[in-house]
């Protein structure tokens, strides 16, 4: 498989997917973080993490996640 292939298999994987902050959808030439708990897919832009930040993270929860649990 080549690297176009990989590209469109990736965005008819994801052509339907709508970011859970803006609502756009899937692009492959962005950066995308999905929420372990909801399974949101969110750009990172969206929820200010960059593929850097991203590697150092065992778990992302998204905002509603992290809001959620900071209530009492």
């Amino acid at each position: 498989m080549n690297d176009d292939e990989e590209v469109e298999d990736d965005e008819d994987e994801h052509g339907e997917t709508l970011c859970g902050a803006c609502s756009v959808n899937y692009a492959s030439d962005e950066f995308w973080i999905c929420c372990d708990i909801y399974e949101i897919w969110f750009h990172g832009k969206c929820v200010k993490i960059t593929l850097a930040k991203a590697e150092h993270i065992k778990q992302y929860k998204c905002p509603a996640c992290t809001n959620k649990r900071a209530r009492p």
